[in-house]
């Protein structure tokens, strides 16, 4: 609970309170730990937790979030460990796209890859435990965007994003339908 009493109007409390230089080195190996551990933990959940958004989008989200509200309501933090906090977000964040960029092996830990699917209308069931996605799901993302006969597609890609990309035959016979009340006649390889 707040009381009036917390506030000041000492403008070098308001900015840097009473804490010593040191708070500012916890806080710097805090963002770091929790920076690398929440984006791994993202990219262990999977594409279809983070959606449209990176995982670094939503840790920027979340820990910009929690910095700015602390600081515009709490009158125990002072303002200085916000804006430290975020600054050093922000330059995780620049340094882990620049690291991203520049090397490969870092990249296929931290970003998710793009995995093909569907090819010349056959379900590439032996990618889906990639990601472990199943049968179902890529039927449903396929239905999504326009597809009802797998014949129908030449290519399908599960995007980093967890989003499918598809590449439609020119001229598909129309055969093997995904919508639901066909799915039971479809003979789908299934995976040890």
């Amino acid at each position: 609970m707040m009381d009036s009493n917390d506030y000041t109007s000492d403008f070098m409390r308001i900015l840097f309170g009473d804490f010593s230089i040191l708070i500012y080195v916890e806080i710097i190996l805090r963002v770091l730990v929790i920076m690398v551990h929440t984006i791994l933990m993202i990219r262990w959940i999977g594409k279809r937790a983070v959606g449209g958004l990176g995982s670094a989008d939503i840790l920027l989200i979340v820990a910009f979030g929690s910095a700015v509200g602390d600081a515009m309501l709490y009158p125990s933090i002072p303002l200085s460990i916000p804006i430290f906090v975020i600054t050093l977000i922000a330059a995780f964040q620049r340094a882990y796209v620049s690291i991203g960029i520049r090397y490969s092996s870092v990249r296929k830990i931290t970003h998710p890859t793009v995995l093909k699917l569907v090819e010349n209308g056959r379900l590439l069931t032996e990618n889906f435990a990639m990601d472990e996605i199943d049968e179902n799901e890529v039927l449903m993302l396929l239905r999504q965007s326009g597809i009802r006969y797998l014949s129908q597609v030449e290519h399908s890609y599960y995007e980093q994003s967890g989003k499918l990309s598809v590449y439609k035959s020119e001229n598909p016979i129309l055969e093997n339908s995904i919508l639901p009340e066909h799915i039971d006649n479809l003979n789908f390889k299934k995976r040890p």
